[in-house]
């Protein structure tokens, strides 16, 4: 028994190190695609997509306080987390939801009509009449994250000149933790999140 229990927990832990990590949302700013208070979770194997919802790592990127999103401490999260110590595994990162909505070579553009473009396509959420303007090419292997919501963002947006480490917004690849594959938490809205018809201004 003792020995199909260790190995019971070490499955756990290879599959939340290099596979799939529980999150839960700790804000709105990917309103009404995921909300806070939910739980989802994180595939770590593959690169994302324009349009994928993903969890970075902004520990090095971005400057200013901790609005993280966590590692699920539920019951979920519990179990996998367990002993993930033992593999070095660091779970102290500050990390954020955002929407791809950029890669490598894209010019991003604030603001057309009150909106981000992309390549001259408006994306993301209605900002405010005073959002500060810019205009950028995103890096090679580097990602621009939006939020769904413009009045509760943390994302690229936000952190454009921002004294960064990356003074563009734009995160690395090797600081994407993974992609939301599917909301776990509450049962009754358990489903992979959408794009949006509509984003929250």
């Amino acid at each position: 028994m003792p020995v199909l229990l260790a190995a019971g927990v070490l499955a756990v832990m290879l599959v939340r190190a290099f596979l799939l990590q529980p999150y839960a949302v700790s804000s709105d700013s990917m309103s009404p695609t995921l909300d806070a208070g939910q739980r989802v979770l994180v595939a770590k194997v593959g690169s994302p997509s324009v349009g994928d919802v993903v969890v970075a790592d902004v520990t090095q990127a971005w400057p200013g306080p901790d609005r993280s999103t966590h590692v699920d401490d539920g019951l979920l999260g519990r179990a996998l987390g367990s002993a993930s110590g033992a593999l070095g595994i660091d779970l102290g990162e500050r990390s954020v939801l955002g929407r791809v909505v950029a890669t490598g070579g894209d010019d991003v553009v604030c603001c057309t009509e009150g909106r981000v473009t992309v390549d001259g396509r408006p994306v993301g959420p209605r900002l405010a009449d005073n959002a500060a303007p810019f205009k950028i090419a995103v890096p090679q292997g580097r990602y621009f994250l939006l939020s769904d919501t413009a009045s509760d963002a943390m994302d690229s947006r936000t952190h454009v000149g921002a004294g960064s480490d990356s003074t563009d917004g734009t995160i690395a690849a090797d600081a994407i933790i993974g992609t939301v594959v599917t909301r776990i938490w509450p049962l009754s809205q358990l489903g992979a999140p959408s794009t949006p018809t509509t984003t929250q201004p």
